[in-house]
């Protein structure tokens, strides 16, 4: 081989031994412990990287036993894998195949590995070296090169997961209570669906009910607040005619005594329904389930922002007439996607578990209940409506909801539209992490940004986030909102989700994202009537500044229009001598003519929105006694006076 072909070579060798070496520096493709329960007893660790890794010669150790893998044991990639010594190990709700020590290769070694569970640090071992590392509760590791910081937190009856990166501290882990699912939400798990939007007071509910009659085999509602007589009577009906029918509901919603309701749950019962109640115990999983939905034959979903009470669920249709309707202001669709329905039905059987402590049977609850007597189901008039085709994505809390709605207001470049019944105290002053921090960055780059919130919750706040933001809010009393809908651009959401910390991060919510530019536009014009209705605010105020009060004929003078909002205005101004002026920019000079005269500047922004400022000022001409004034005129008589005297003195040293 010649010089010049062994040159030539010397770049390619490069290049292979970058990526050798790269690929070789690749700590992502270790394994690393991803959970564990100290009171379970159960450690697991996952593979991270693209290929399957073997732990085979690796081992697990708390520094007092050894749990090791005497043989192959392969991880798939992206896979988890648990390890116990109890057989009847159910940690990590049940989301983590659990592989009992003693078996598939896996090895018990010396010392007795028992998880504290007040504090321990575990370790994941290989050749003598530290693969990963977590220590929690009272027990610290002290060696920078594994952990740095203190340890992850422990809570009774909690397990712990990693949430977050490699950076071997606390803030890649966050605690769990088992039974609450970890669905992230992934924008990229689109479902084709058949959708049905609806409105409420509008629809009287007449799409649910219509959905549910369609049931053959197996309906399972979860809710919130269920108080609707004639909605019971058509679950007993189903029941009747051999379609299953399951309910989990609120055992204690706020401020809502549920005991009213107690016979008509009774007498679905009695019709062979299944009732449980969630909540109100010491091992509650959510603070509220607070969702509401309905699976229907394992190919239909049915979800709402609404409770279905008497008013929402009345069964009449009719045009909201702001005025004596009965029902809430909200939004609901009919899901038709057997996907969508697998994925519901699984997140129903999750939360109506009794595994966890904080579900029961109704029965128990309330074991003298009374039937509520004879339930006859009265169906609506009207029909359901038209589905049209959308692919939707879902997503729930405490699982993710907050991150989903940041997702959509983010990618907003046309329109950005809310509906809220609440917004949290912690949420009010719209700063980052916060829904509202998502809408004025949205109205900073030109989005159409607005936001109808409820009248009596909302006082004058919406008047202020219109002075402060640039978010066109409004606040309606009638009907009421209890909506959580958005429009972001061509995606709808429809959730139970309100703008508050504990319905993001800790209730149990669901919602969904409707990719669909009919649907979107479907909630957009309603949601446009109720904000053309209720928005009062003009925009901004305006002051006038720096325009004297007395001038000399042709003297120049200067005015600006101070706004209390920053924006792009045009400027109207009337000099009050016949002359006026349009400006771009809120200053002006002029020259001054002779007069009493009023100045005024009308301020108008993008909207059309007006306001009006204005100053009195006057011009004198430059003669004597224009000038002087009356004072001058008594300083010249003084000066003649001491002009006199002047001269009687002389005339008198004279004589």
């Amino acid at each position: 081989m010649d010089t010049r072909t062994a040159a030539s070579f010397i770049p390619l060798a490069l290049l292979v031994v970058l990526v050798l070496l790269f690929a070789s520096d690749d700590v992502s493709s270790e394994p690393r412990i991803c959970a564990y329960d100290p009171y379970g007893e159960a450690i697991a660790v996952s593979n991270p990287g693209s290929a399957a890794v073997d732990l085979n010669g690796s081992y697990l150790t708390d520094g007092e036993g050894v749990w090791s893998f005497s043989e192959s044991f392969k991880i798939p990639a992206g896979g988890k894998v648990g390890f116990s010594l109890d057989p009847s190990c159910e940690s990590f709700g049940g989301r983590i195949r659990i592989v009992t020590v003693g078996n598939e290769g896996v090895v018990k070694g010396k010392g007795s590995l028992i998880l504290g569970n007040t504090g321990d640090d575990l370790f994941l071992m290989k050749g003598g070296k530290v693969v990963d590392a977590v220590c929690y509760g009272g027990k610290a590791i002290d060696d920078k090169a594994v952990w740095s910081g203190p340890p992850m937190a422990v809570k009774k009856g909690y397990y712990a997961v990693r949430t977050g990166g490699d950076t071997d501290s606390a803030d890649d882990w966050t605690l769990r209570r088992p039974g609450v699912t970890e669905h992230r939400f992934d924008p990229g798990s689109r479902m084709d669906a058949e959708v049905l939007p609806f409105l409420f007071p509008d629809s009287g509910g007449t799409p649910v009910y219509r959905a549910l009659e369609s049931a053959s085999s197996r309906v399972a509602i979860s809710m919130y607040i269920l108080s609707s007589r004639n909605v019971y009577a058509l679950l007993c009906e189903l029941e009747d005619r051999g379609v299953e029918v399951a309910l989990l509901l609120e055992a204690a919603p706020l401020g809502v005594d549920i005991t009213p309701y107690v016979p008509l749950m009774r007498s679905l019962e009695m019709h062979g329904g299944e009732v449980r109640l969630i909540g109100g115990t010491d091992s509650d999983r959510f603070p509220y389930m607070h969702a509401k939905y309905a699976v229907i034959d394992g190919c239909k979903v049915v979800l709402t922002t609404e409770n279905w009470t008497k008013d929402n669920m009345n069964g009449e249709e009719r045009p909201c007439s702001y005025g004596d309707d009965v029902g809430n202001r909200g939004w609901g669709a009919v899901v038709e996607s057997e996907r969508y329905a697998a994925f519901m039905e699984e997140v129903f059987r999750n939360d109506s578990s009794m595994a966890y402590g904080d579900v029961r049977r109704f029965s128990e609850e309330f074991p003298n209940a009374h039937p509520a007597g004879e339930m006859r189901y009265s169906p609506p008039s009207g029909g359901s409506g038209a589905f049209l085709y959308a692919s939707i994505v879902p997503f729930l809390s405490p699982d993710g909801s907050f991150e989903a709605e940041a997702y959509y207001m983010d990618r907003s470049a046309e329109r950005l539209y809310s509906e809220q019944q609440s917004i949290g105290s912690s949420f009010r002053d719209a700063d980052e992490g916060t829904p509202l921090w998502n809408m004025a960055q949205a109205a900073a780059r030109g989005v159409d940004t607005r936001l109808v919130l409820e009248a009596s919750s909302a006082g004058t706040y919406a008047y202020s986030l219109c002075a402060s933001t640039g978010i066109k809010a409004a606040s309606m009393a009638a009907p009421y909102v209890h909506n959580k809908g958005l429009v972001c651009d061509d995606v709808a959401i429809v959730a139970s989700v309100n703008w508050t910390d504990n319905s993001f991060s800790s209730n149990r919510e669901v919602g969904i994202a409707i990719e669909s530019e009919e649907v979107s536009d479907f909630y957009a014009e309603a949601f446009l009537g109720d904000h053309r209705r209720h928005y009062l605010y003009d925009g901004f105020e305006v002051e006038m500044s720096e325009i004297g009060s007395i001038y000399r004929v042709g003297e120049e003078a200067l005015a600006t229009a101070l706004t209390s909002v920053a924006g792009e205005y045009v400027y109207r101004w009337d000099l009050g001598d016949g002359r006026s002026r349009t400006t771009t920019v809120p200053r002006i000079s002029f020259w001054t003519t002779e007069g009493e005269h009023s100045l005024s500047v009308t301020v108008t922004d993008a909207d059309g929105n007006s306001r009006t400022a204005s100053a009195d000022y006057a011009v004198y001409r430059s003669d004597p006694v224009g000038e002087l004034g009356i004072s001058a005129w008594a300083l010249a008589l003084a000066a003649a006076l001491l002009a006199l005297a002047s001269l009687y003195c002389i005339r008198h040293r004279m004589s």
